[in-house]
């Protein structure tokens, strides 16, 4: 009976591990995360270099962007491509990538806006606001 009881909390132990933690050789969610940011800009770019310029390929400008976006972070392609399809399967984790991704571009987008109107804002002063 102890040994069928040890067994059991051996089995619970490994169950409960962090299947979720990245291994070796897997990007960190947070650089990842910066990667995924630099290669989507770098996709955007070549889409417009491209739009502008009728001799350009979109593929050809994709593929030099994205590989200079990876000199930058000093990974190479098959790193990336590794560790994209570590996160695919594991959707949660490539959830949390993407709501960073969409919250550092609404971060970006709220900063661009008040640097917009920051003069507008500095015009109001808080004694020519009306309280009701």
């Amino acid at each position: 009976m102890k040994i069928l009881s040890l067994f059991i909390m051996v089995c619970i132990l490994f169950s409960c591990s962090d299947k979720n933690k990245t291994p070796s050789g897997i990007i960190s969610p947070k650089e990842m995360s910066r990667i995924m940011w630099d290669v989507i800009r770098a996709q955007s770019l070549a889409i417009e270099v491209a739009r502008k310029d009728s001799s350009a390929n979109v593929e050809s400008q994709t593929k030099t962007l994205t590989q200079k976006v990876f000199e930058i972070h000093h990974i190479s392609s098959s790193s990336f491509d590794k560790s994209y399809d570590w996160y695919s399967s594991h959707p949660d984790i490539l959830r949390l990538l993407f709501d960073s991704l969409y919250t550092q571009k609404q971060r970006e987008i709220d900063l661009q806006m008040k640097e917009k109107y920051n003069h507008l804002i500095k015009k109001i002063s808080p004694s020519k606001i009306i309280k009701k």
